[in-house]
């Protein structure tokens, strides 16, 4: 077990703003990273806590049924992400343990769109905050999802706004431009990280 901490950041961004494509490109550059989502999808799977747990408290742990659930009550929200985000916590702390104990690179990452909102900005060693245009998030939404223009505004209102995690934010990455552009911009964000 090595004994100096691996630095940890987190890395959040609204849906359609690129943060899953930044991680990729740090993967690329030799940098590790944990995907909360990943980490709640295994949660939820058949006979694992997070699944028990949704079925006793809302009848079922279809997604389908439960995004109707969510999107007409907002107590039902607060009440999944309250049994979700203390089982993510605990299953991505072992992951993170697990990593620093046998890598080499100067930092890991921890990707979560629902860092801010978990109330957990603070626990790492810094927040990058991956940023994009509404209108081009609404484009890269409709293309991965096949939906509509409102339905794209939709998911986008559901969630915080980019403003909003500014406030937060310790890095941001503009995702604006041409993905050599946005290579670039990771690769010279890494470089400052490597110096922190």
């Amino acid at each position: 077990m090595k004994s100096n901490h691996l630095k940890r950041y987190a890395i959040t961004g609204g849906i359609g703003s690129g943060k899953s494509t930044v991680v990729k490109l740090f993967n690329e550059m030799g940098i590790p990273s944990i995907d909360a989502d990943e980490i709640a999808r295994k949660l939820r799977e058949p006979g694992q806590p997070a699944q028990q747990a949704i079925i006793k408290r809302f009848g079922t742990d279809d997604r389908a049924t439960l995004r109707s659930l969510l999107s007409q009550d907002p107590k039902a929200k607060q009440d999944l992400e309250s049994i979700l985000h203390p089982l993510i916590q605990v299953a991505s702390e072992a992951k993170m343990n697990e990593i620093e104990a046998s890598e080499t690179a100067p930092f890991l990452l921890y990707e979560a769109a629902l860092i801010i909102e978990a109330g957990r900005a603070k626990d790492f060693d810094g927040l990058i905050v991956v940023t994009a245009p509404e209108t081009l998030k609404i484009e890269r939404i409709q293309a991965r999802d096949h939906i509509t223009k409102e339905a794209a505004e939709a998911m986008i209102r559901a969630q915080i706004t980019d403003q909003e995690r500014l406030k937060y934010a310790t890095y941001t990455i503009e995702n604006s431009g041409s993905p050599d552009q946005l290579r670039e911009s990771v690769r010279k964000l890494l470089d400052q990280l490597k110096r922190a």
